[in-house]
């Protein structure tokens, strides 16, 4: 398979293709929600906040997780020995992911918490706090074969920026600032290695990657997003 591609098709499929343990780092954002349509009483196009869950292939959440389990297997199939992964997630979904990750083979070790200082306000008819809080799991395929130390005060597992905005923000919804991916895609990986997204969406890890001089393969269903990740990519190199 082809490095330095983003792939317009379903991962499941796309990693078949994949050779085994030929990949250095796992980075993703899969799919999920925060807010139902119903209930944003016509604030739903407010940036980074996920207005609908698209289970165009799924009868229910739990078919859903079931695939996300398959494509975890697939992930820890291709992944070398001692690689790394980052997932993504909501922390109203983060103990049924951590047990999907340790189900696939992966070995857990730690939550990482990424504080948005602009977060969507709270509804106030909901009687909820800001969600101001995005867990991102990390987790490996044994011992990590790479930790690349920065100063002590960078190694927390908490990171504070703003949600995507400015010049960098695209019209995908739940799209990640590239300041809250590359501490991560530094400290695990290494220049020249593969680095895998099964969901890449708007292309942030491909353009991190690219910075950071490492390679890249990733996968997204939707043409649209596959369009705007390719248009970042020829934007920025």
């Amino acid at each position: 398979m082809e490095l330095n591609v983003i792939y317009n098709e379903s991962c499941l499929e796309g990693l078949k293709k994949i050779p085994d343990a030929s990949v250095d780092l796992l980075f993703t954002d899969p799919p999920y929600y925060q807010y139902r349509a119903q209930n944003m009483q016509g604030l739903k196009n407010h940036k980074d906040v996920v207005t609908e869950f698209e289970f165009d292939d799924f009868k229910s959440e739990e078919d859903y997780l079931q695939f996300l389990e398959n494509v975890l297997a697939q992930c820890y199939r291709v992944c070398k020995p001692g690689a790394a992964g980052y997932l993504w997630c909501g922390d109203d979904f983060v103990s049924y992911l951590n047990r999907i990750i340790e189900h696939a083979g992966f070995q857990f070790r730690k939550v990482i918490h990424w504080h948005k200082t602009n977060p969507f306000p709270a509804i106030y008819t909901r009687k909820m706090y800001a969600n101001s809080m995005e867990l991102l799991i990390h987790f490996s395929k044994g011992s990590p074969k790479t930790w690349n130390h920065k100063p002590v005060n960078q190694m927390h597992n908490f990171i504070e920026s703003p949600i995507c905005m400015g010049k960098e923000r695209s019209l995908h919804k739940t799209q990640k600032p590239l300041k809250v991916c590359i501490p991560f895609i530094e400290i695990s990986s290494n220049p020249g290695d593969l680095i895998l997204d099964p969901f890449i969406g708007s292309g942030t890890t491909a353009v991190a990657a690219k910075m950071l001089n490492r390679n890249y393969i990733g996968f997204e269903i939707n043409p649209k997003f596959t369009k705007i990740a390719d248009q970042r990519l020829n934007q920025h190199f």
